[in-house]
């Protein structure tokens, strides 16, 4: 198995990345495990930012890694100000999601769905809040010349 690949001309925003807990087995005790919500800090509607999510306790001593990534906005309204994601990606065993837009005052939920090189799936969904302010559709991402996009 060939482990991620470090990306060293971007690095994802350290302060937006959240670690995923590792679920803790209360089932075999008898017990039901809460559901702990994950929040990204808030953003602003004008603005595209990258946020993360680190599954690395999750996967921890299993000899597995992240194979791909996939994210929407269970909250999107079709208006052309929702939330929306830009791009999302593996960047140094991170998941990244780029987010642009949505309605300032609400609270959106993100689902970003995760796949392990050895078939795990992970659904996690992750609430971020939209600063008050005017309501905008998400910037452009740039792209480059062979059509990858790039962060902006």
């Amino acid at each position: 198995m060939t482990p991620p690949i470090p990306f060293p001309i971007w690095q994802p925003a350290w302060a937006q990345t959240i670690v995923i807990p590792e679920p803790t087995n209360l089932r075999a005790r008898g017990l039901v495990a809460s559901i702990i919500p994950l929040s990204w800090a808030p953003k602003s509607s004008a603005k595209n930012f990258d946020f993360s999510l680190n599954a690395s306790e999750i996967l921890c001593c299993t000899n597995d890694y992240i194979f791909h990534v996939s994210a929407s906005v269970l909250t999107a309204q079709g208006l052309s100000t929702d939330l929306s994601v830009s791009w999302c990606s593996i960047v140094d065993g991170l998941t990244c999601v780029l987010l642009g837009g949505g309605e300032p005052g609400t609270t959106q939920t993100v689902n970003v769905e995760i796949t392990t090189q050895q078939g795990r799936v992970i659904s996690q969904d992750v609430l971020i809040a939209i600063v008050s302010g005017v309501a905008s559709i998400a910037n452009p991402v740039p792209e480059l010349t062979d059509r990858n996009a790039c962060a902006s």
